[in-house]
């Protein structure tokens, strides 16, 4: 009789660390800790059939809440790209001024936000959804950090303050640009650590 009863159930070994963090994490929200760990694994089974990692996950929740934090709002490409062209005919130094000053503050903003996580990690994702780029790359080797984004559609005009954009944010994370080659759609940037 007891077998029977406790057929549904398997054991699952996991380091003493990770349990004990499910006890706090589940006492904390006043679940159990088996009932908090079912929520887990559920969820876990959701990111999976969507064809994502749990990682991947948390890092686009992690994004989204650092952007809304930020005040960004989602904008459809082909009208903002539209838009942005018109506002560069009638000023484009203005615009670009803009764009640095916005690239400025949001490398301000992380500074204080992410708080000791991977910031060059997480603006290459950053890039990749709020640019809607094809490519991001941004790799940080000893005083030099390389940046390299596409996006195969976008115009010259968005190219332009997407540069401006980088070097403001780029600048307040304490890099100066060393390097810039340019094509539509496509920009490679060296920058240099700045020495206090």
């Amino acid at each position: 009789m007891v077998e029977e009863l406790l057929d549904d159930k398997k054991f699952i070994v996991v380091p003493a660390a990770t349990a004990n963090q499910l006890r706090i994490v589940s006492g904390r929200l006043g679940s159990s800790a088996a009932s908090y760990a079912e929520e887990v694994f559920t969820q876990a089974f959701r990111v999976d059939e969507m064809g994502s990692s749990l990682e991947e996950a948390v890092d686009t929740y992690r994004l989204v809440t650092v952007q809304r934090g930020a005040g960004s709002i989602c904008v459809n490409r082909a009208r903002f790209k539209e838009l942005v062209e018109r506002l560069y005919l009638e000023d484009e130094e203005e615009l670009s001024r803009i764009w640095y000053e916005s690239g400025g503050w949001y490398g301000a903003y992380l500074l204080t936000k992410l708080n000791g996580e991977d910031v060059f990690g997480f603006l290459e994702k950053d890039l990749l959804v709020t640019w809607n780029l094809d490519e991001a790359e941004i790799r940080r080797e000893d005083v030099i950090v390389s940046v390299r984004c596409t996006s195969f559609g976008m115009s010259r005009e968005l190219t332009d303050l997407l540069v401006h954009y980088l070097v403001g944010r780029m600048e307040e994370l304490g890099y100066g640009e060393n390097d810039r080659e340019v094509l539509r759609g496509l920009v490679i940037m060296k920058l240099l650590k700045k020495m206090e």
